[in-house]
């Protein structure tokens, strides 16, 4: 079993689990931040009942982007620390064409064996600003 994790988009998340190839459980939160998504993924886990059983996820897949860069960052370090803590691989897949969960688990049915770790990706280059140098 897997769990899935994708937020390209600021205000979205979705949760899924994944066995034997097949999406079986989504949820999907509209209107939520990245500031609430660990505890939504907290709270997705509870109500699956699968909050406390750490051995029954073989691995984490999680869509790196592209997509908003605090929406794709914080959901990779999520999906990261997730399987990292219970030293299970994690998948990072793209979805530039936005595809909906089901959709790219059916078109991604990949061998990979997954990582230690994955990097988000965004959907534009970062607009970084020169760093300010104050009077002191």
């Amino acid at each position: 079993m897997f769990l899935v994790i994708c937020a390209q988009d600021i205000q979205n998340i979705s949760f899924g689990i994944v066995e034997e190839g097949c999406l079986i459980k989504q949820k999907q939160f509209v209107s939520s931040f990245p500031e609430d998504y660990l505890l939504l993924l907290n709270d997705t886990l509870g109500e699956w009942g699968m909050k406390d059983h750490e051995q029954e996820f073989e691995g984490v897949i999680v869509v790196t982007g592209p997509g908003s860069f605090t929406a794709s960052r914080v959901s990779t370090t999520i999906a990261n620390g997730f399987a990292f803590t219970r030293s299970i691989p994690v998948i990072g897949l793209s979805n530039p064409q936005r595809l909906d969960l089901a959709s790219l688990l059916s078109v991604n049915r990949s061998t990979n064996l997954g990582a230690d770790f994955v990097l988000p990706t965004y959907n534009r280059p970062p607009n970084i600003t020169a760093q300010k140098i104050g009077n002191s």
